[in-house]
């Protein structure tokens, strides 16, 4: 249906227009004012900002997805999230765990004195170094753990403590070296069973059961961590640019644990 103004529609003026002298020449001027009167009527009755509308919604949900789609991010967001706080709980309460086993005093120390018969019958007390290696080496695994899946969180306590714990151990290089434990570039630990094993026991001892010592504070260090998880997880942000619904980070979290 033609474009009707003021009684003629867009057919009538095409003819009439043909049929005036030089008709050929102003064609061109007929298709544009035929065309114009066409995009008239379509913005009058609503067909153009349909048109638009269709468009726009159509680049906009080729961009940015459905909400499906969004929230199946978001929800992946929280899972990674959680795994990544479920593994930090674990190293931190593993190397807790490993660090009060050297701590612990009495019969349940592992630098207790055993009594010792030679082939002779003569009783002697001394270390029990299968002991007292097994707990040690324990602790540098869990040690070692930590500081792999601490370093780089982006939580802040999380990485300061870590840091901490670096700065301890470093502090403590020269002693940690007499019983054949030596620390890499990277701030990790490795433990030499034989020098361990023929190395002077105080020293361990010192290090891994005195009140205040490395071990204390590594331990320390450890338990602030595992608290600063716990925390993290129920409350508060834990992204750079912005917080998240902690109950569904949380649920994610108690699932793993």
């Amino acid at each position: 249906m033609g474009v009707t103004v003021s009684g003629f529609d867009s057919s009538s003026i095409s003819t009439l227009f043909s049929s005036l002298p030089g008709a050929s020449a102003n064609s061109n001027i007929l298709a544009g004012t035929t065309s114009m009167l066409s995009d008239y009527y379509s913005i009058r009755n609503g067909s153009y900002h349909k048109l638009l509308k269709a468009y726009y919604n159509s680049d906009a949900s080729t961009n940015v997805g459905t909400k499906a789609d969004v929230q199946d991010k978001k929800e992946d967001t929280y899972e990674s999230k959680a795994a990544e706080l479920k593994a930090l709980k674990e190293d931190a309460t593993g190397l807790s765990d490993a660090a009060n086993k050297l701590l612990a005093k009495g019969s349940d120390s592992v630098f207790k004195k055993q009594s010792v018969t030679d082939k002779s019958g003569k009783v002697s007390y001394d270390y029990d170094l299968n002991a007292i290696y097994e707990g040690v080496n324990g602790f540098v695994k869990e040690y070692n753990d930590m500081i792999t899946s601490g370093s780089d969180s982006d939580i802040t306590s999380v990485a300061n403590g870590v840091n901490r714990m670096m700065q301890n151990t470093k502090a403590n290089a020269a002693l940690l070296g007499k019983i054949g434990i030596s620390v890499d570039g990277e701030g990790k630990l490795s433990l030499d069973e034989s020098t361990f094993k023929n190395s002077d026991m105080t020293i361990a001892k010192s290090l891994f059961q005195s009140q205040g010592g490395y071990g204390y504070q590594v331990a320390t260090q450890a338990s602030m961590i595992n608290s600063a998880v716990v925390a993290q997880a129920s409350g508060g942000s834990y992204t750079r640019t912005g917080a998240v619904s902690m109950n569904t980070l949380m649920n994610s979290y108690n699932s793993y644990i």
